[in-house]
Parts: C-alpha cells; structure tokens; sequence
C-alpha cells in the first residue's frame, strides 16, 4: 500500500502481479521497482470458512493499487463494511443453490439430527459462499425432532416451543458438530450463535410450562379484554404493565368488593403479557380463589410458604434451584384474595424473593420483592387472617395492612359493581342496586339494626334472597347453586361461577 502511494505504475497491479514488477529489499524493508529477473506472484489459499480471509483474498486479485484497507472495500464510490459485502457488490460471489438442493433433497428421508449433521459437513468442507442466507433459508428442516424430543424429556404432552427457542437448540447441536471437527459458528460469517441462557430455560420444565401457550390466541383474548375495561380498571391495568415493561419493581394493591372486575384485570394482563412472552405467575390465597386465575396456583404452593410462620420465615425455594431459576425470570406476580393471608405470609415471601433474586445482583436484595412486579387484591371487609384463639385486635394486627411492607404498594379502588350489572332484578329477586348496596352495608358494618345493643344483634337477610328449604336445607342449597352437577361437573366456566360457603367446618363435614 504504501509502495502504490510512492510509485504510480503499482496502481495498476493487483496483489498478485505486484511481485513481477517489484521486489522486496530486506534492509530497506521496502518495495522497489524491479529491474531485473522475474517473479510469479501467488496469494496464499484461504478457504471460505474462513470467513472474512477468504472475501480479502477474492478482492486481493481483482482491486488494483489499493493505498488502504477502504480503497480495498470501496466499489463504485462506496465503502462497504465488509470484505463480504464488497464482494457481493462486485458479483464475485456464486450462490448457494447447490448446498440448498441438497438439502432440500436429503430433508424428505433424513431425520431432524441426519439434517443438522450435514449441515455442518456443508460448513465445514463446502464452500458456502453466503451461511447465514442458507441458514435462514433452511432452519425449519433443521429443527425437526426437537419438540418431541422436549415433550418426552419434560412429560409435557402439549409442550409447544417458539421458532426462537428450536433454532437455539439446533445451532447448539451444530456448534457441537463443528467443535468436534476444530471449527465454530463464529467462523462463519454472519452465522448467528446459540444463546446459553434461553437454552437453559427452554430444558427447565417450570419455565417451559409458564412460556408454553398459543401466544396467538392470548393476542386475541386480550383484545376482547382490554376493549372492556373500564377507566378505573384501566387505570391499574397501565400501572402494572408500565411497571413490567420498565422494570421499575412496582408494587400495586387493587382494593374492590365482590363483582367489581378484579379476576378481569388480572385476566386481561395476564393475556398482555404472556402472548408477548413473559412470565406471570398468577397465586391466591385459597383454592376457591385460584379457580378464577389463569393457570393460577395457591401461594403456599407456588412459593412454598411454611404452614407456621414467624418474622424470621423463609419460603422453602433453594438456590439454583427450578423455583429459582422460575423467580429469576418472572416479570410479573399476582396475589388474589390477598387480605385473608397473614402478613407473615407476605414479608415471607418478601425475604426469600430478595435472597433469589439479589445472588446475582445485589441491587435487587434492597428493593422489596426483589425488584419484581407484585400486584395484591381483594376486600378487607371479607374473610381475614384466622388467629387461633385471637381477639379482634389480634386479627387486625395481622392483616397485610399492618405489615412493614404495607408502605410500599400503591392502592387502587374498583367501585362499580360489574357482575351486578351483568344480572337482571329477577335473577336477584331484588333491584340490583339494592342488592349492592345491602351487601356493602353489610361489609361496612353500617347496617341498620332494630336491637338495642348492636353487637349481640343478628343480620336480617332479605326474604327474597333466601331459598325456601323442603325436607333436607343442605339438598336444597346444593341442588340449587350446582343444578344438573353430573353433567357439568367437567365444565370449568359453571365450576368458577359457583361455590357454597360454610362458616363452620362441621358443616362441610356432614356431606
């Protein structure tokens, strides 16, 4: 280059001619004009996997005089970023339609690992001018098998995976392939490489059943959802996906009586994020609850809290552990029916998602819940924490509000009574407005009374809201709350819209 700068004749050689008219002088360490003898210049073989090697040495015998690299990269005035791209521009290159036949004739009677095989064999011995096209152009026949192979290994018969998580397994079986024979992806050009942490995840059967649902369908869902919110859930709704999509570790608690939407929201957010991909983790405090959650599970399941709790509990979940790895990689968690859990429960959990979530960055271990989006709900004036033997003030004290973490979440409130709506007077036996509003006074606790002493009064039920019992009260109410229960007992949605309450388990007991 720097002998094309001094000597105007060296502009019009390549590379290769250049050695016929010049000659190297050792002590000068320079190229001078030969005046003598003859030489046949050659260019060491560079073979196409090598990559950017073998696209220099292409342009080395056909761009003349170059002074610098860019002079090499330049072609009718532009300056291409690559040795690859300038080739390409100056049609040096053949295509790849033979190793693309190929493979399109051996994909009707190879399996799915016969396919990657020769994939490699292809990049390693063939001279593939373009990989990454022809990775492009052929990574579906090359992915074959894995589903199956990922059913059988996690026992999850409906298991589905995404086109990036089976393009991550076969670039792992392929880079595999080429270490064996001394060679790597990352020697072809353009050839993406296969990420070690999604491929982690997609063999850990927790995070594979969170991660495993027709994204397309939840898309559709949620529109219908999201269209039916009203301002104050869509209020919470914005709260809570702003705050995952920022990662800003906001903590909501979205407070509403019984037919304001609650199950609605959670629906319509859990359908948002996961048809984008990401992990919700969706508990309640009781079973009943849980039935109305997508996927749902009991907290104590999901987070494995102890069944006798103090300030000093930790939830069972161990460090590396799949639940951990599951906690890492969640966006989200939403707690129904929170009010009636202990505050133990919830610092608890507090603790253990700051231990998980904090090993790998201790920024986290300060933030409460470990930095993760946490969205509680439910109704203070329904069930509270039970306390054996506790007397009101002992009950209060060990609701959530009375917890140090109380201070933390933002409140919302639901006030209009959608279920309610949704139902007409004759189904009540009663206005619908009425009905909400005895049964807020109730919850409220401002209930007219006709006794003197207010606390030792009883509650005087509408007549109208009562069933009229025949021979067997218990019958009646089971007939009437599950009619022709044989038949939908399989029925999710009747299940969800029904459930008889004791407040006594001697009663539930009797049947």
């Amino acid at each position: 280059m720097e002998a094309n700068k001094c000597y105007p004749e060296a502009r019009d050689l390549t590379y290769a001619e250049f050695s016929a008219k010049f000659v190297w002088k050792k002590k000068e360490k320079c190229w001078k004009p030969r005046k003598k003898g003859q030489s046949v210049g050659r260019i060491v073989y560079a073979h196409p996997s090598c990559g950017e090697r073998f696209y220099l040495r292409l342009l080395l015998n056909v761009v003349k005089g170059p002074t610098s690299f860019d002079d090499i990269r330049e072609f009718n005035g532009t300056v291409y970023q690559t040795y690859n791209e300038t080739c390409a521009a100056m049609r040096l290159l053949d295509d790849d339609n033979e190793w693309k036949h190929a493979i399109d004739e051996a994909s009707y009677s190879s399996s799915g690992r016969q396919m990657r095989q020769l994939f490699a064999q292809i990049l390693i011995f063939g001279e593939v001018v373009d990989p990454k096209k022809l990775w492009n152009d052929n990574w579906k026949c090359l992915t074959e098998g894995f589903i199956e192979l990922q059913r059988k290994l996690l026992n999850m018969a409906t298991l589905d995976m995404t086109d990036t998580q089976l393009q991550n397994h076969a670039l792992s079986e392929i880079q595999d392939l080429l270490l064996q024979n001394g060679q790597s992806l990352l020697n072809f050009s353009g050839m993406p490489t296969p990420d070690p942490q999604l491929l982690k995840q997609s063999n850990d059967k927790l995070i594979s059943q969170e991660l495993n649902f027709n994204r397309e369908e939840l898309r559709k869902e949620h529109e219908i959802y999201f269209q039916g919110l009203n301002t104050q859930q869509r209020d919470v709704y914005n709260a809570v996906i702003d705050s995952v999509y920022s990662r800003s570790g906001g903590l909501y608690f979205l407070y509403g009586h019984g037919g304001t939407g609650k199950t609605y929201v959670w629906k319509s957010i859990c359908t948002k994020l996961r048809s984008e991909g990401k992990i919700v983790l969706p508990v309640a405090s009781s079973g009943i609850a849980l039935i109305l959650l997508p996927y749902g599970r009991t907290a104590h399941s999901r987070f494995k809290i102890p069944i006798i709790l103090n300030e000093h509990s930790t939830c069972g979940i161990k460090q590396g552990s799949p639940e951990a790895n599951l906690i890492k990689q969640t966006d989200l968690i939403i707690w129904d029916e929170a009010p009636m859990m202990h505050r133990f429960a919830f610092e608890t959990v507090d603790r253990t998602l700051r231990d998980i979530v904090g090993k790998d960055n201790p920024m986290l271990a300060e933030k409460p819940f470990g930095g993760i989006t946490v969205v509680l709900g439910g109704d203070f004036r329904q069930i509270l924490p039970v306390v054996p033997r506790g007397s009101k003030h002992d009950i209060i004290h060990a609701t959530l509000s009375r917890s140090k973490l109380w201070n933390y979440f933002k409140n919302f409130k639901l006030t209009q009574n959608m279920r309610i709506q949704q139902q007409s007077s004759d189904q009540l036996g009663m206005n619908a407005s009425e009905f909400s509003e005895w049964v807020l006074e109730v919850g409220n606790g401002t209930l007219s009374f006709n006794d003197c002493e207010k606390e030792e009064s009883k509650i005087a039920i509408p007549r109208q809201l009562l069933l009229q019992p025949t021979r067997d009260a218990i019958e009646d109410i089971i007939a009437s709350t599950y009619p022709d229960i044989q038949r939908n007992c399989y029925n999710q949605s009747y299940l969800e819209e029904r459930a008889i309450l004791t407040s006594r388990n001697e009663i539930v007991d009797k049947k």
